[in-house]
């Protein structure tokens, strides 16, 4: 199984697909040259942040609005505290769970989240 890090550290443009196929399995948009220079326009940690937040997102069954490019424009990520979610039990059973500082305020992430967050006083969880 593909970490975050295996995946978005491959070449870009296979980042930017990993990206297209999370937000768009029904290969709405094409990716053209204006999407891609927007892509590439964003940090590798950027790319992290959006592509992470978004799969959380599917994850608990909340939608994307927007096409690819203003959801790359005018997104803004954040890491999810699970603390109190219907996944945290299993996130927890999995050690996928620490419990971080992020923004003055301890909560419940996953490990990748606080890795790419680069949150403060990470402690495992299980």
């Amino acid at each position: 199984m593909e970490t975050i890090d295996d995946l978005l550290e491959k070449r870009q443009n296979k980042s930017l697909i990993a990206f297209m196929k999370l937000i768009d399995p029904e290969r709405k948009y094409r990716i053209d040259l204006k999407l891609g220079d927007k892509w590439d326009a964003l940090s590798l940690t950027d790319q992290r942040r959006l592509y992470l937040y978004l799969l959380y997102r599917k994850w608990r069954g909340e939608g994307f609005y927007g096409t690819p490019y203003e959801i790359i424009s005018y997104c803004h990520p954040y890491p999810s505290n699970w603390d109190g979610t219907r996944l945290v039990d299993s996130l927890l059973k999995e050690g996928k769970i620490v419990s971080a500082k992020f923004n003055g305020s301890y909560g419940l992430y996953t490990r990748d989240e606080a890795r790419v967050w680069q949150m403060e006083d990470v402690q495992s969880r299980k």
